[in-house]
């Protein structure tokens, strides 16, 4: 049985996934369960460990990383993501500007 330091809320919510990288990557995903610190994801797409992620919900931008993943079924994964940074996009788009900038 793990022990978590933070209380986990169970949710069920679709995100846009944005892997970031050499080629950034879009990909529909769903938030299973949430802490302060992380989250856990399932996506149809494997990921790796110490992958950078941006996952979207509405107006709120998650920034995050990869501490595992693994299948979930035939067709789909779970991530755990740790949480670096929570912004929205009217509160912050110099965020977003520096995401693009990533591509350059």
């Amino acid at each position: 049985m793990q022990r978590r330091c933070e209380q986990r809320y169970s949710v069920w919510e679709s995100v846009v996934l944005t892997v970031l990288g050499e080629e950034r990557a879009y990909w529909p995903a769903t938030v299973v369960d949430i802490s302060r610190s992380g989250y856990r994801l399932l996506s149809g797409v494997q990921l790796e460990v110490g992958t950078e992620v941006i996952v979207t919900l509405h107006s709120v931008i998650i920034f995050g990383s990869i501490r595992h993943c693994e299948r979930h079924d035939e067709d789909s994964f779970t991530a755990g993501v740790q949480i670096s940074k929570v912004t929205s996009e009217e509160d912050q788009p110099s965020d977003l500007a520096a995401v693009e900038a990533l591509d350059a």
